[in-house]
Parts: C-alpha cells; structure tokens; sequence
C-alpha cells in the first residue's frame, strides 16, 4: 500500500506542480460589435465636421437646392 502512495505521489506531484496562464475566454461577437461601435464613435468625435465627399465642386451638397443667381 505504501509503495502504492509513493508511485501515485511520484506520477502526480510533478503534474500538479507545472503553472499554465490561464488562457483568456475568446471574445464574443457581443463583445467585439461594442469595441466596433465604441471604435467607431472615438472616430466620429475625431472626425471633421465638414466632409468633402458630399459636396460638389461649388461646395453644395448633392440635395441642397443649387441657386441660379451668378
């Protein structure tokens, strides 16, 4: 019996005495939407108020109404 305990401690104990970094949980898709927005939203702030991409060449965005007066 007690040559039985010493083999069971000699297999164990080096198992038992090995330290792994506890992995990190994978991010959810909840998780990762919330980064993107709250990306997004930092972005937004950042941004100029102003975007060249929706105006025409004389500065009027594509519904505003055009004026004819030269």
């Amino acid at each position: 019996m007690i040559k039985f305990l010493i083999v069971a401690l000699l297999t164990t104990l080096p198992v038992l005495a090995q330290t792994t970094p506890i992995p990190t949980p994978p991010v959810t898709d909840r998780e990762r939407v919330q980064a993107d927005r709250a990306k997004a939203a930092e972005d937004e702030k950042g941004a100029p108020s102003t975007r060249p991409w929706d105006r025409d060449a004389d500065g009027k965005r594509p519904w505003e109404r055009k004026s004819s007066k030269p």
